[in-house]
């Protein structure tokens, strides 16, 4: 790996839960992988207009849900930190627990 790169492609959010991308790569692997559930469900939706199979719209959506899933698996495994709900950095169960709050007084 060359100097200056990181194993990493995305770090934890400041606010909020989940991760954001850092590096190109991870630039990159979202946008790719958000146009091609865009497309993908454009085009799934174009195919099912006309028939209206309650199958195919469920096919649909298992398969949004299973991309969304392995994407969510991909980022967890590339993310330098844990995925925890923060606020200013700091995760909610630190900013709210009443024994660190007892021993900071």
């Amino acid at each position: 790996m060359a100097e200056g790169e990181s194993a990493y492609w995305f770090k934890p959010k400041h606010h909020g839960y989940g991760a954001t991308p850092t590096t190109w790569q991870g630039w990159l692997v979202t946008t790719v992988f958000a146009i091609a559930l865009g497309l993908g469900s454009v085009v799934a939706m174009l195919a099912l207009r006309d028939s209206g199979s309650t199958l195919g719209y469920a096919a649909w959506f298992i398969a949004v849900v299973a991309a969304v899933y392995a994407f969510t698996r991909f980022a967890r495994r590339h993310t330098d930190g844990e995925w925890a709900w923060r606020w200013k950095g700091q995760k909610y169960a630190d900013v709210y627990d009443p024994e660190k709050q007892q021993r900071c007084e």
